[in-house]
Parts: structure tokens; C-alpha cells; sequence
């Protein structure tokens, strides 16, 4: 196994040196970390937050159409709730663009379910697409929900035809609870994480506003996949279609991250993932990485007091199957700190950006924690926590200024006014579909990805189409749907703001993405 990348962090009071093996450009993914702290005082327990970064380069053209063979099982929810809201044709119509985009180099099984699993394609070379066209248009709703059990039908027929070389899925829609079956979360996580080890991830799909998208969430982080809420039936063909293009261009699989804690650490709390402890070592869920991705994990580290001098913080692992160059990557990450008596040097070592990366990821976790309470039918407890936070926030943002954190009060502050609605009619569709919003921002915020509550100039992708969209409908901007967050989008943004009365800083945040119906 080739090491690819080799870092030592030597942390003194005022740099820190980064030392690399030969090799390190050639990484399909790129690591940095970051401690907010580099320099702690002697005795003092107060947490040292780690910030790690991934960036998978772009593909290049060449490399995209080189693409390794899918191994896919589409496992698709015909209970009878898909009859509703045309669900269930728009969940053909999106299948079948899926079908569309896979070659005979690709394996796809088609499994259906409601009360009882029916292999309805069983796996086989994507050589007759219209034969499993007719299969998909055949399904009809009826009965109620086994979702774990067609889950474990898709597992078992994508890991019957497994292949190292090729990209191994279960995609999995629902828009229901599982109400056959195992239905017991710790028995279906167990089972996903069964379903990881043999190589198979599950990305789940959860379609309207009756699915349970805790479970749908937990499958997805504890199998290795992804989690997508389509909200609206129409949303079905894009969702898909993303998918599809996300496997497409999948360059690190079977990845491993785990921290082993160092001689001043006596706690390990991971921000925005699944983790579990295996030995000594602290062990986070990650997903496939692809191409043009961007990634974060933060971990707050308990100190124990200790003496002057370097001590270790511990050692981040990090390894994951290359899939353009074939070949397992390792990288090994030693954080060492320095120990002082000198409070100033403390000060002055401060990492800015670490700071509000952990700021925003421990914001993040008690707003889960509200969302939690408003789940318990504690609406009131909710909505203080969330006042208790803006609050918190703004007092530190008064010293550290940054737009980031200016834009998380203000979506605490649009949140808390929804969590009032809920409390008050928690059945009714607006609440369902607020807890599922938040839910789902605060999944992809937790990775480091906020396009779905803040986007500005730079940005891009999906999330960046839909606010040139909805700016055209306004009649605020002209320019292209490409997924740019250019100039001359900016600009139409703060002119909206300016109109609509909302700070006209050209940042579409949760305000302005209020304002126009994305958040």
C-alpha cells in the first residue's frame, strides 16, 4: 500500500510546519489540518477543536469517460401512499432517466416493495434497457411498508455480482415509515453496517413529507452512502440524475478515517458524522469522495492539564481505496501542540479559522439537539434553546466578525418563529416539511457543505442553480442557469435585498433565501 501522504504538525508558538512525502500531488483526495489552538496553557482543560479538510481535484474529461462499471440495485417503494400526489410516475420517469445514462458495461437489479420483496430485475448487464423499462412502468402501489427487507434484497444482489472495480450501490427510495419487517433502528443500523463491511453502501431517497428522515439519515451515514429529501415528486428526475452523476464520478470508496488520542486527550466528541470507538481509536462514517468535492470534519478534543513542553494531541489516520489509480492511499497525521506557561503566546497562536468552523459546527449540534426536542412534542424547550443560542452566538461574533456566523444568528432567528408554528400544529404539512428542511441543511452543514442556507460569490453547483432560478422569476436576474455564483449574480442579490429590505450584502443567506421561498 503506497503511503501517499505523511504529516507531522511541530507546533510552536508563533507557525506551523507541514512536512510531506514525495508523492502527496498525486493524492485523489488532499488533506489539511488545522487545531484552533496551537499553543495551550499548562493545566488548563479547555477543549482544542481539529478542523480537517478534503478536496477531491476535478476530473478531466478522459478521466470521466473512463468511469469504473456501476453495480446498482434500485430498491423502489410501491406501498400504497405512492398513489398519492402522482408520486409513483414521477418515480418511474426518474428511474428510467437513470436507466438511461448506464451502459451494458453497468449491472442494475430492480427490486419493488410494500408488505412483500420482489426481485423484479434480478441483477444482470444493463443490455436490454427497454425489457427493464417495461418492469419499472409495471409497478403499481399497494400494502404497506418494508423498507429494511427490500433494503437487504437490493444488498444481496449487488453484493452477489460484486466487483472491486466497480462502483457497488443500493439506492433506496422511500416515502413512508417502515412499518414491516425490522423496524427497531438499532437492528437496522447493525444491519447497514453489515451492509458497509461487505462493500455495498446505501444511499437513501425520501420522497414527500411522511418518510422518517432520522432513519433515512442513519441508513445513508452508517452504510457509507448519501441522503437526499425530495420534497416534491417533480424533484425526482433532478434527484436522480445527480445521483447518477455523483457515482459517476466517484474517485475514493471504502474510506477510513479514525483518531487515535494522544497523551493529552481524555475525550473525543466528531461533529456531523456517525462515529464509534474500536479500541482506542475514535472511528468516523465517511462516505465515497467525488470528483470537485469539498469536505470538512471537526473533533472537540478534552484536554487533560498538562506540563510544559510538546505534547501529542494524537494521530489522525486516513486511508481509502484510489479508484482511478487502483491502489489503497494511506495518510498518517501526527498533532502535536505545544504546552506553555506563557498566556500571551496562547492568544496570539489563535487559528481565526478554526474558531468559527467550530463555532458553526457546535452551533449546528445544538440546533439538532432543538430539533430533537421539537420531535419529543417539547416545542417550548425547543424554541428557548434556540433564543439561548442566537444569543450566545451574537455575543461571540461581536468579537470574532465573520459573515458565516452573522448568517447562522440569522437563520436561528427565521427557525425559532417556525418552531413556534410547529409547536402549535406539529401534524400540519408546513411543520412537517420545516422539520425536514432543517433536518437536511443541517445534515450537509455537518459535512462542511452549506449551499442550502448560505451561498455567495464562488460558490457553485445545484443548490447555486436553484437561486439563479428563483432570482429569474423575481425578474432580478438574466444571466445564465450554470451553477455559478458569478458577478452579475451577486449584483441581481443585492439588489433583491435592497428591495425586499434585507441587508444588501450580495450573500444569499437564509433571509434572502427565505424571502425566496429555498429555505
Amino acid at each position: 500500500m503506497p503511503r501517499l501522504n505523511v504529516f507531522r504538525y511541530l507546533i510552536s508558538a508563533f507557525f506551523i510546519s507541514i512536512f510531506a512525502v514525495t508523492g502527496a500531488s498525486a493524492a485523489a483526495v488532499r488533506t489539511e489540518v488545522e487545531v484552533d489552538r496551537p499553543v495551550v496553557l499548562a493545566g488548563e482543560d479547555i477543549p482544542v477543536y481539529v478542523l480537517v479538510r478534503f478536496e477531491v481535484p476535478e476530473q478531466s474529461a478522459a478521466v470521466d469517460k473512463e468511469r469504473p462499471p456501476l453495480n446498482i440495485a434500485l430498491v423502489l417503494d410501491r406501498s400504497g401512499s405512492m398513489e398519492a400526489a402522482g408520486k409513483l410516475p414521477y418515480l418511474k420517469a426518474a428511474a428510467k432517466t437513470m436507466l438511461g445514462r448506464m451502459t451494458p458495461r453497468d449491472r442494475l437489479a430492480i427490486i419493488e416493495y410494500d408488505d412483500r420483496v420482489t426481485v423484479a430485475w434480478p441483477s444482470a448487464p444493463v443490455e436490454s434497457p427497454a425489457l427493464i423499462a417495461k418492469v419499472i412502468d409495471a409497478l403499481e402501489p399497494r400494502g404497506n411498508t418494508d423498507l429494511v427487507g427490500g433494503m437487504l434484497a437490493g444488498v444481496a444482489q449487488v453484493h452477489g455480482n460484486f466487483k472491486e472495480a466497480s462502483i457497488n450501490r443500493v439506492l433506496l427510495l422511500s416515502d413512508g415509515l417502515a412499518n414491516e419487517g425490522v423496524t427497531n433502528p438499532a437492528e437496522i443500523r447493525k444491519l447497514v453496517r453489515q451492509a458497509k463491511k461487505k462493500g455495498v453502501p446505501v444511499t437513501t431517497l425520501g420522497l414527500g413529507l411522511e418518510y422518517d428522515e432520522d432513519l433515512m439519515q442513519d441508513i445513508a451515514e452508517y452504510s457509507g452512502g448519501a441522503y437526499y429529501y425530495i420534497e416534491n415528486p417533480k424533484q425526482s428526475v433532478s434527484v436522480f440524475q445527480r445521483e447518477i452523476s455523483t457515482l459517476f464520478k466517484t474517485a475514493a470508496r471504502d474510506v477510513d478515517i479514525r483518531f487515535t488520542p494522544g497523551e493529552l486527550v481524555k475525550g473525543v466528541q466528531v461533529f456531523g458524522y456517525a462515529s464509534r470507538t474500536d479500541g482506542g481509536a475514535t472511528v468516523v462514517e465517511f462516505s465515497d469522495f467525488h470528483s470537485g468535492e469539498q469536505r470538512t470534519l471537526v473533533m472537540r478534543l478534552e484536554l487533560k492539564g498538562g506540563g510544559a513542553g510538546p505534547a501529542s494531541l494524537g494521530v489522525l489516520d486516513f486511508s481509502y481505496d484510489d479508484v482511478a489509480g487502483g491502489t489503497r492511499a494511506e495518510q498518517t497525521e501526527e498533532l502535536v501542540v505545544e504546552v506553555t506557561r506563557d498566556a500571551d503566546a496562547v492568544r496570539h497562536a489563535t487559528n481565526r479559522e478554526t474558531v468559527v468552523v467550530a463555532a458553526l459546527a457546535e452551533a449546528d449540534a445544538e440546533h439538532e439537539a432543538s430539533l430533537r426536542l421539537l420531535d419529543a412534542g417539547n416545542w417550548k424547550e425547543a424554541e428557548e434553546k434556540l433564543e439561548k443560542l442566537a444569543s450566545h452566538l451574537t455575543a461571540r461574533n461581536a468579537d470574532i466578525g465573520d459573515i458565516r456566523l452573522a448568517k447562522k444568528i440569522e437563520a436561528l432567528t427565521i427557525e425559532n418563529s417556525s418552531v413556534i408554528s410547529a409547536g402549535a400544529a406539529p401534524a400540519a404539512a408546513s411543520s412537517m416539511m420545516y422539520m425536514k428542511r432543517s433536518k437536511q441543511r443541517l445534515y450537509q452543514a455537518g459535512k462542511g457543505q452549506r449551499g442550502l442556507s448560505m451561498l455567495q460569490s464562488g460558490d457553485s453547483g445545484s443548490a447555486v442553480e436553484r437561486l439563479q432560478r428563483a432570482m429569474k422569476d423575481a425578474g432580478q436576474y438574466s444571466g445564465p442557469v450554470d451553477g455559478d455564483y458569478s458577478d452579475d449574480l451577486e449584483d441581481a442579490v443585492r439588489s433583491y435585498q435592497s428591495d425586499n429590505n434585507l441587508t444588501s450584502d450580495g450573500v444569499a443567506g437564509p433571509a434572502t433565501l427565505d424571502a425566496l421561498g429555498l429555505y
